[in-house]
């Protein structure tokens, strides 16, 4: 399947950071959103940050700044970006100063809200939709959009599947309706209190509550609940050695297929495997690779080999912001961390091995008539569907992606580097994809054995050989290695 798109973007930003940081970081990029004239203004009092909108204000004119009811969080900035624009609007229609300060007292700072108990489930479920869809992807920093299925289907599984459980959407929220959606009983029979369900339950309820006229009365009963996720899915992992045997088995059964398409079909599988072991990628962003077969050109002229020239030694694979399948529409389904550029572990027996500069991108079409969730899965669930045909030793992909961040650490890659070529933060890699035990850790410290060691100890080592290190030849060569002055 060839990967060629029209004009692909590249540079997501990616969920790298944490915390603070990570809020500084989503002020940095977004602040630049806001339209002319009122703009976000980060203002620190004592040891507190307070995120404000400067604007000149009515009727002095004056440029200030004016509290506008946001947190200092990567989403407090989105809603800041959202509440500028509708200030800019504002500023621009209403004409009387006391209008003005009551419009901005009840849409921007939340006061004085009138007490309306005639405001419907349907009605809460509207605004939070809109609100989703005007914010910006939190990974990535893009825009959502309907017209992207990946939103529509981010969309329904952190919001919509949780509406659809109120029976009744024209009814008032009250604590009965929120009480009967909290606790009905998980389909598959697993224990409802500390599953991830009851979590996301739980904390959509809040976002509701907070949209309701009675939200003191709902928002108490909610407070003594504890949510916490404590049932988590036991993590696969596969060793690298059992992956290589299997891997290269499977691969002998794929010639004895006798059907041409099963075949084909087998060989692309089983190369996405080793992409995702090499490039510790999921399999969806494996579908966006762009210079597969051909350079890809950033916008600044760097050229960047394909995957399959045999010259390329590097072996960079440039990912797009989307993949190549769309759904029956033309609507385009996105990369969760966005566009990047990303390496391959250090190894170049293993990339031969794998036969990685051979591309074998497998074909998916989505049904037409398909719902997002599916469209956007359907690589994915083809991939794993894949793993259970050929007899794979783990089901999760995702064990791939920890085999290569095992690797990453045998070969030398900081932390930081892998966090950052798989698209999250080191907080995230450290919780998520560590692999642990005692096989584990001997195939790192196999690695760290073959690393450089320091010069000093080098000089030590081979003193004790018996080299003259003060030896011009010596000294040459301790120069070059070490890059000595």
């Amino acid at each position: 399947m060839s990967n060629d798109i029209n004009t692909p973007t590249v540079g997501g930003k990616g969920n790298y950071d944490d915390g603070y940081s990570r809020f500084l970081k989503a002020y940095q990029d977004f602040k630049g959103e806001c339209p002319k004239g009122v703009t976000l203004k980060l203002q620190k009092t004592g040891t507190r940050y307070n995120l404000l909108l400067q604007f000149k204000q009515p009727p002095t004119g004056k440029r200030l700044p004016k509290t506008a009811n946001l947190e200092c969080t990567p989403q407090g900035v989105i809603d800041g970006v959202r509440k500028a624009k509708l200030v800019s609007e504002a500023l621009g229609t209403i004409t009387s100063a006391s209008e003005f300060w009551n419009w901005y007292d009840a849409t921007i700072s939340g006061k004085n809200q009138i007490e309306d108990n005639l405001i419907t489930y349907r009605e809460i479920f509207q605004q939070l939709e809109d609100e989703y869809f005007a914010g910006y992807n939190r990974n990535t920093g893009r825009k959502r959009s309907r017209d992207i299925v990946s939103d529509l289907a981010s969309y329904h599984q952190s919001k919509g599947v949780f509406f659809e459980d109120f029976p009744n959407w024209d009814e008032y929220p009250s604590w009965e309706s929120f009480k009967a959606m909290l606790y009905t009983p998980l389909q598959n029979g697993e224990q409802l209190i500390g599953s991830q369900t009851f979590r996301e339950r739980y904390y959509i309820l809040k976002t509701i509550a907070k949209k309701s006229p009675n939200k003191e009365h709902l928002l108490k009963q909610l407070e003594p609940i504890n949510a916490k996720q404590t049932q988590f899915k036991k993590k696969q992992r596969i060793a690298v050695d059992v992956f290589k045997d299997w891997w290269f088995k499977t691969k002998q059964e794929a010639y004895t297929i006798k059907n041409h398409q099963h075949q084909s079909s087998r060989h692309s599988w089983l190369w996405v495997t080793g992409m995702t072991v090499m490039y510790g990628l999921r399999p969806t962003e494996i579908a966006a690779s762009v210079n597969l077969t051909k350079p890809f050109v950033t916008e600044d002229g760097v050229i960047i080999k394909a995957l399959s020239d045999p010259d390329n030694q590097d072996n960079y694979l440039v990912l797009g912001d989307y993949t190549y399948f769309t759904d029956s529409e033309g609507r385009k389904v996105s990369i969760k961390t966005g566009g990047r550029i990303v390496a391959p572990i250090p190894s170049l027996e293993m990339f031969e091995f794998l036969k990685l500069k051979q591309p074998l991108l497998p074909e998916y079409r989505p049904k037409k008539g398909s719902k997002p969730k599916t469209i956007v899965t359907g690589f994915e669930a083809a991939f794993s569907n894949r793993l259970q045909s050929m007899k794979c030793p783990v089901t999760q992909k995702y064990a791939f992606r920890r085999l290569y961040n095992l690797l990453g650490e045998k070969y030398g890659l900081p932390i930081e580097l892998r966090a950052r070529l798989m698209g999250h933060s080191t907080i995230v890699n450290e919780g998520k994809y560590k692999t642990e035990g005692i096989d584990a850790t001997l195939e790192v410290l196999k690695g760290v054995s073959k690393l450089p060691i320091p010069l000093n100890v080098a000089i030590e080592r081979l003193t004790a050989l018996g080299v003259d290190i003060d030896s011009s030849e010596a000294k040459l060569f301790l120069r070059v290695i070490y890059l000595i002055d």
